[in-house]
């Protein structure tokens, strides 16, 4: 079985050749670039297969699952031809596990990067299942202050899974939206249509979350409420090895929901330092994203 319950898509070029989805129960591989341990593997296909075969014969062809992989094993190239097409019959629709998909870490919190800049979006496989939370980040914040100052009332389409929500532009800039229901084990496509994002923090809510940011040239400690009442608490940043400057606390009060705070970080990192993780005292879930 897969680990996790994929998405309807397909997939994109592989090192071998091409899968193609023949109808939603058939799946062909195209072999042109045969491996050199015989083995073919078809990364994330969530789908369970009933039988693996080579077209032209009807040969039957041993396989196995690897997580969410699928791997068949291909006879000696001296009883195939160079061009192979391994036919995959499905228990189900094809379902799969996008490449850039992300799990979140012990504390349910996701630190996103999209694959691309010019769209925002992620996909997310949580342990648990909970209502999150979603802080997008980026270049776009100033934008989207311009975008609601000439449109005020202007919406963002904010997709999660298959249900698509309304936002507001102003709920957007610097605030946590949602919140979401995500489902353990299933991989969840979140997209913001028309908007640009370098990175995103998606919490179960309730979550008080410390990061750390880049910002003109310095970093900075910010801590975001993804609760729904106001929070306070306190900070701690001890000096890792590497690290230059000096320790820092500082506390907080007053924090709203969906708000952050941020504070300039004392200390300068150095070639070869160690993780700098922000040790953060603040309501019933409180987590911290190292650097």
């Amino acid at each position: 079985m897969a680990l996790v319950e994929g998405i309807p898509g397909e997939f994109g070029p592989q090192p071998w050749g091409e899968a193609i989805l023949r109808n939603c129960g058939v799946l062909l591989l195209r072999i042109t670039r045969r491996p050199a341990d015989h083995e073919v593997r078809l990364p994330g296909l969530a789908t369970t297969p009933r039988h693996v075969v080579e077209e032209r014969t009807g040969k039957a062809l041993t396989w196995r699952r690897d997580g969410d992989d699928l791997v068949v094993r291909l006879p000696g190239s001296d009883q195939f031809p160079a061009l192979t097409v391994v036919k995959v019959a499905l228990q189900g629709k094809l379902r799969i596990v996008p490449p850039d998909t992300t799990t979140a870490n012990a504390d349910g919190v996701w630190d996103l990067t999209p694959t691309a800049l010019s769209r925002a979006t992620f996909h997310l496989v949580a342990r648990r299942t909970a209502d999150v939370g979603v802080r997008l980040i980026g270049p776009a914040e100033a934008g989207m202050r311009l975008i609601e100052a000439l449109a005020p009332g202007g919406e963002f389409r904010v997709q999660v899974g298959g249900r698509a929500y309304g936002v507001p532009v102003a709920d957007v800039v610097g605030q946590v939206i949602g919140p979401f229901p995500v489902r353990a084990g299933r991989v969840v496509r979140l997209s913001v249509a028309g908007l640009v994002a370098t990175r995103a923090l998606v919490a179960p809510v309730g979550t008080v979350l410390a990061s750390v940011h880049p910002k003109h040239g310095e970093l900075e400690v910010q801590v975001t409420n993804f609760g729904r009442t106001a929070t306070r608490g306190s900070v701690r940043v001890p000096r890792p090895a590497g690290w230059h400057g000096a320790e820092d606390a500082w506390d907080f009060e007053g924090l709203a929901p969906g708000a952050t705070i941020g504070r300039k970080l004392r200390l300068r990192q150095g070639a070869g330092a160690a993780p700098l993780v922000v040790q953060l005292d603040a309501g019933r879930r409180p987590a911290s994203l190292p650097w």
